[in-house]
């Protein structure tokens, strides 16, 4: 498998599996006791966000083993902040500002710098 297809697998499942987590969050309790972990291990949401990010390692893995550390890891993570943002501003309503536009703008040539020699 090429390794884009690598990077895209593993940011996607990386940036769903965070959306899903969130999600389930809303209906949570903010405090930590023995119901709230009950409630939490029968949560399909929350399950499901967790094998997302499970599912995530594996591939993220692969990515490593065809990039150097100092591109992959930057690359990977990056990519995924920025799915994420664009994720939570469709599913959560959540606000995207200038600041947010300008810092993914700065990811994307930083990245670009990082990628060349």
């Amino acid at each position: 498998m090429q390794t884009a297809v690598l990077v895209v697998i593993a940011v996607a499942s990386g940036a769903i599996g965070n959306l899903l987590i969130k999600l389930s969050a809303k209906d949570m309790s903010t405090t930590l006791s023995i119901e709230t972990l009950g409630k939490m291990a029968t949560n399909p949401t929350l399950l499901l966000g967790i094998l997302f990010l499970a599912g995530s390692f594996p591939v993220y893995s692969l990515v490593l083993q065809r990039l150097p550390l100092s591109f992959g890891f930057p690359l990977v993570q990056n990519m995924a902040f920025v799915t994420l943002l664009v994720l939570s501003y469709f599913f959560l309503k959540e606000q995207l500002t200038f600041i947010n536009f300008l810092g993914i703008l700065l990811l994307i040539v930083g990245l670009f710098l990082a990628a060349t020699k």
